[in-house]
C-alpha cells in the first residue's frame, strides 16, 4: 500500500478542490466576502495561543511559583 500513497500526494500544501469547496461553502453559508472570513480565522488562530498563555500565567500565580 505505501507505493500507492504517492498517487494521493499533491504538490500544493492542501487539496485545491477541497479548499475551493470550503471557500464556496463558507461564503454561501455566511454570505460574507473573503476579507471578513480571513479576519475571523486569523482572530481564532491568534486567540488560542494567547488564551493558553493567559491561563498559564493565571495558574502560575495561583500556585505561587
Amino acid at each position: 500500500m505505501p507505493a500507492l500513497s504517492v498517487l494521493a500526494h499533491h504538490t500544493e500544501p492542501a487539496d485545491p478542490e477541497l479548499l475551493r469547496w470550503l471557500t464556496h461553502t463558507i461564503d454561501s453559508v455566511l454570505g460574507l466576502g473573503p476579507l471578513p472570513v480571513v479576519l475571523a480565522i486569523a482572530i481564532v488562530i491568534a486567540a488560542f495561543p494567547l488564551a493558553l498563555g493567559l491561563l498559564a500565567v493565571r495558574q502560575r500565580r495561583r500556585t505561587g511559583r
